[in-house]
């Protein structure tokens, strides 16, 4: 795995770093990539915060307890757009490092319902492909503030297909109705840029009021930039071009509701 990536100006450094017997292990060819990504982007384009790089050697204890079907990430909420400094089994949400915060990210950050929360759990995550995935995310804290998060999204596909057979089975034989399951608290959107967590905050959005942009008027769209901006998009960069472009309008009409939007507190 290693042969094969990017040629750079310090890999050759990093893996001298790391012991002989890691070098030739081809068990510890996955530890090799990793030490790659981190060095790739820390330190010397993405710093990260010392108190989440505590939390790297949790990345791996999680892999290899979990398997394939758990993706693994580490967020810093130093930079929002380029919030995950390490990811493992990436292929479940189609992610990688140096990807953006996620929507539910961006709400932490500001929103004080979670400033006593250790963590959360059994929320809803949705994937690449629309896949939907069991979450979990544990909160980074440093002087009582949340300043990364390590999380686990689970794809339970394969079972939930297994058990909607099973269920199927069993109705032939038992006539008990079942129960439906509780609605997730949180749902997470996992995106790989600025682009899509925008484009499918907006369309996520109108399609739960029945609307499309082509519909919305004034009033509407500045209920969008309302929306966004509660769930601290705008903080990241590039996000009023994105919107303007996903709405149809100009961004000085995003920037003009986001002002109105603001001052109503």
């Amino acid at each position: 795995m290693v042969d094969r990536l990017p040629p750079n100006s310090y890999r050759s450094s990093v893996l001298r770093k790391i012991p002989a017997n890691m070098r030739v292990n081809r068990h510890r060819v996955t530890m090799r990539k990793n030490c790659y990504e981190h060095f790739r982007f820390h330190p010397k384009e993405l710093p990260v915060n010392e108190t989440v790089r505590r939390f790297l050697p949790m990345v791996d204890f999680l892999e290899q307890i979990l398997g394939k079907n758990s993706e693994i990430v580490l967020h810093d909420f130093s930079d929002p757009d380029h919030a995950i400094v390490d990811i493992r089994n990436g292929i479940v949400s189609g992610r990688k490092v140096g990807g953006p915060a996620t929507d539910l990210a961006l709400k932490i950050m500001h929103d004080a319902k979670y400033r006593d929360l250790p963590f959360i759990t059994g929320y809803e995550g949705r994937g690449a492909g629309g896949k939907t995935l069991e979450s979990a995310t544990y909160f980074i804290r440093e002087d009582n503030e949340i300043v990364g998060m390590l999380c686990v999204n689970t794809d339970l596909s394969t079972v939930r297909s297994i058990n909607a057979m099973a269920q199927q089975l069993m109705a032939c034989f038992d006539a008990v109705p079942r129960q439906a399951e509780p609605a997730s608290i949180e749902v997470e959107s996992l995106s790989e840029s600025t682009q899509e967590l925008i484009d499918r905050s907006i369309s996520e959005l109108l399609e739960s009021r029945g609307q499309d942009v082509a519909s919305l008027g004034q009033a509407d769209r500045v209920d969008v930039i309302r929306h966004l901006n509660g769930n601290g998009v705008f903080m990241l960069k590039g996000a009023v071009a994105r919107a303007a472009t996903s709405l149809g309008i100009s961004e000085p009409s995003v920037y003009r509701y986001l002002q109105k939007v603001r001052k109503e507190g």
